[in-house]
């Protein structure tokens, strides 16, 4: 089987070698620009429907990325890694995402003792619009758009420079991504583990249909439940709110907390389960010298291939001056 996809890669490369980190960097750039520059000038045309808004920010995330490998020549298909996936995986990125939850909620708690809630004054607004255009704007199009931006092109870009190091970096840039502290620290731990699934299946189209599960089952259980959603998003929708007070609140934070833990090695067990089915090993994901099968068809591993550039910077400090804004302001 390794054979295979030496093969694979080898007749890949000659053809398609990827985007190099300093296209990512514009890309990214770009993007982020964009989307602020979005929300900015309809404010400033009066419109205040949370609607065109987000549509607005995700359109642009889905379509920047793929105009930015066109225009870099890259073949869009190997750039982005699309491929089918086995039933299998399918099964196993629903339940990774399943096992995760308790750690995501975890991680909004924490996040809530700090900021207030960033996503449901929003998503109550959304609902308004139907559950199918919910559904469209608050899980699809994310899953799509995001995918490509976080781990078709910054992900398997850096990935030249290290594995390991591009792993952690497109996970913070995810998470910066989203422009709140709220969002930010469970962005992190998703962003890992969907580029353990990306690795493990050789195709982003797991992680996308991770982004779905997540984003698809919040938006299902919070339009069932949105008259619950618009009192709690009426006041300051904060930890208190969520998990009350006194013996209250750490009873459940603990319960939460003790669920996250449990779910741990689960997470873990999946992920090395879906490298398994798909004939790959966790140990060589993201070692220097891997055997060239899990390559993702991308070049060598090479030292020289520079990450940090003035267009990295100005997308980074961009996205933190946004996060400072709608913490302190």
């Amino acid at each position: 089987m390794y054979e295979y996809y030496r093969d694979r890669y080898e007749e890949n490369y000659e053809q398609n070698s990827g985007l190099s980190a300093r296209t990512a960097n514009r890309i990214l750039c770009i993007t982020t620009v964009v989307m602020i520059g979005i929300q900015y000038l309809m404010v400033f045309f009066g419109i205040y429907d949370t609607l065109p808004l987000v549509l607005g920010t995700q359109l642009s995330v889905l379509l920047i990325p793929i105009i930015g490998a066109v225009i870099s020549g890259a073949d869009i298909k190997e750039t982005f890694r699309i491929r089918r996936v086995r039933p299998k995986t399918v099964l196993f990125a629903f339940l990774v995402i399943l096992c995760s939850y308790p750690i995501v909620a975890l991680l909004n708690l924490i996040s809530m003792f700090f900021v207030e809630n960033a996503v449901a004054g929003t998503a109550v607004e959304l609902y308004n619009h139907g559950f199918i255009v919910s559904m469209l704007v608050m899980a699809l199009c994310p899953a799509i758009g995001e995918e490509f931006l976080m781990r078709g092109v910054i992900y398997r870009s850096y990935r030249k420079k290290s594995p390991v190091l591009a792993l952690i970096l497109s996970a913070v840039i995810f998470g910066l991504l989203h422009m709140n502290f709220n969002q930010m620290p469970y962005a992190i731990y998703l962003g890992v583990i969907m580029v353990l699934m990306m690795e493990a299946s050789d195709s982003i189209v797991t992680p996308m249909l991770m982004h779905f599960f997540m984003n698809g089952i919040s938006t299902l259980s919070g339009y069932f439940s949105e008259d619950t959603l618009e009192d709690m998003s009426g006041a300051a929708y904060n930890a208190e709110t969520v998990l009350g007070t006194g013996d209250e609140m750490k009873f459940a934070l603990m319960s939460v907390g003790i669920l996250a833990i449990i779910m741990v090695p689960l997470v873990i067990l999946i992920i090395k389960a879906t490298f398994r089915v798909n004939g790959r090993r966790l140990s060589d994901a993201f070692a220097k010298d891997e055997p060239v099968y899990s390559r993702y068809a991308l070049p060598e591993v090479n030292d020289e291939e520079n990450i940090l550039d003035v267009w990295l910077v100005i997308a980074i400090v961009v996205m933190v001056i946004i996060i400072a804004m709608n913490t302190f302001i």
